[in-house]
């Protein structure tokens, strides 16, 4: 019999450190889908946005006349669902921040996805969707063809993204994130793009079968991912004790580090382990860990409900 830790011992303490570093944004990985994508992604994302309005204009003053100009006078404003009601969300972010001269409509939800990141293809063509989204919400035709073109260079940018992080050693936090919200996104848009042309007539089972194929594809492509960052996570995480320079025997400490950020968790009382249990460690946040459970289900959500998403028509009504 060896002198190992058991199966009991090792999960019991898996969970006790899970339980301490639950919440840390040091230690638990940051890949999850952004707040905003997710609250407009679903089937009540029209009445999400007039939720919202409502709640901005009894808190912020002037709002609705800031928001009348912002959206040209034009109200109501047709297509408010999906990915037209987050750039109206966007919109109203910027009044209530009071930077809307100086800062791009999307800079909230693009700064959570990509940091500091700068050459990044997926970021500038979301930008740019965005951007002329909001250019053309009074001119239909002018926006499914943007809508399109975008869209089409987005999924390239996503493929180049995800044979890199897969292929040419370049896995990393961010690039998962990017990827992740990156394919949301476009999905977002397919969705859209399909909602905009079933309404002037166009039948709507090619669209449904492009929407729910591009969702498996992704799907496909998550798996692998996954179990590649998995890997990725399992390296540059390490638990480590540490002494004191007057410390000579016992009273070191355990640290959490993550070698991806430098930074570091202290464990406070819990003892530091054999390296095995790392492993253990990093599958069970795999398996538990909201940010990164719930990644599947939204796709797989969005294949559900992709046919009632695309004959949605709600309209965003300024009201004071």
């Amino acid at each position: 019999m060896g002198g190992g830790p058991s199966h009991v011992e090792t999960i019991t303490y898996v969970l006790e450190v899970y339980q301490k570093t639950l919440g840390d944004k040091c230690i638990l990985p940051d890949v999850g889908i952004d707040e905003s994508l997710l609250k407009y992604s679903g089937t009540d994302s029209n009445t999400a946005l007039q939720v919202y309005s409502n709640e901005m204009v009894n808190l912020v003053p002037g709002f609705i006349d800031s928001l009348g100009s912002s959206l040209g006078a034009f109200t109501p404003v047709p297509n408010a669902v999906g990915l037209g009601a987050l750039v109206i969300s966007f919109i109203m972010e910027l009044i209530v921040m009071g930077t809307a001269a100086q800062t791009e409509s999307s800079d909230s939800m693009l700064r959570r996805v990509f940091g500091e990141e700068k050459a990044s293809g997926v970021r500038d063509t979301v930008s740019d969707y965005l951007t002329r989204h909001r250019m053309f919400m009074q001119n239909e035709d002018q926006l499914k063809g943007e809508l399109r073109r975008l869209e089409q260079q987005l999924s390239s940018q996503l493929t180049i993204l995800k044979n890199s992080l897969l292929h040419d050693q370049q896995m990393s936090t961010r690039g998962f994130k990017i990827w992740v919200n990156g394919a949301a996104f476009h999905v977002q848009m397919l969705i859209h793009n399909a909602r905009l042309n079933i309404e002037t007539g166009s039948s709507d089972s090619d669209y449904v079968y492009e929407i729910q194929a591009a969702i498996n594809l992704y799907l496909e492509d998550l798996d692998r991912l996954l179990d590649k960052y998995k890997t990725y996570k399992t390296r540059t995480t390490v638990f480590r004790e540490e002494f004191s320079d007057f410390c000579y025997f016992g009273c070191g400490e355990c640290k959490a580090y993550n070698d991806e950020t430098k930074c570091s968790f202290d464990m406070g009382d819990l003892p530091c382990r054999r390296p095995e249990f790392t492993e253990a460690y990093v599958t069970h946040v795999f398996s538990n860990y909201e940010p990164i459970v719930g990644l599947k289900r939204h796709f797989s959500d969005m294949n559900d409900i992709s046919t009632t998403l695309i004959h949605q028509h709600g309209s965003y009504f300024l009201r004071g």
